[in-house]
């Protein structure tokens, strides 16, 4: 399985960060699902961080999406950290499903972390070309 890391940075306010790295199917998007149920029934705002993502499936998508309408219904901050300097499976994906506008994406883990922090759910900077 392809590793998640949960990190929750206790600056004011606190913030869960998720890191996502390599591949990420159905095996994973269970336990991402749980960890951001977690952080979000805290009621911490979620960055996922796609940095290091290489691959990520339907099913890991519809987890994120899930995700980021849970945290706008409870008006918690939800973004993605995704780097516009390398076009990646994960950009293509969000292009061809014509998601990229639904989450609040952002090429540096402080502007996500802000825009999180800040209550975004929608929005952002992703370059999906």
């Amino acid at each position: 399985m392809a590793p998640i890391s949960v990190t929750i940075e206790r600056e004011h306010p606190s913030i869960g960060i998720i890191t996502l790295v390599g591949e990420h199917d159905a095996y994973s998007a269970g336990r991402i699902a749980n960890e951001i149920e977690v952080l979000l029934d805290t009621g911490l705002p979620v960055v996922i961080d796609l940095t290091e993502a290489t691959f990520v499936d339907s099913q890991t998508l519809s987890t994120l999406l899930s995700a980021r309408h849970q945290a706008h219904a409870a008006n918690l901050g939800f973004t993605l950290v995704l780097p516009d300097d390398r076009f990646t499976q994960v950009h293509r994906i969000l292009r061809m499903t014509g998601l990229a506008s639904w989450f609040a994406t952002y090429p540096s883990m402080t502007e996500a972390r802000d825009a999180a922090r800040a209550g975004h759910t929608s929005g952002g900077r992703l370059k999906v070309a």
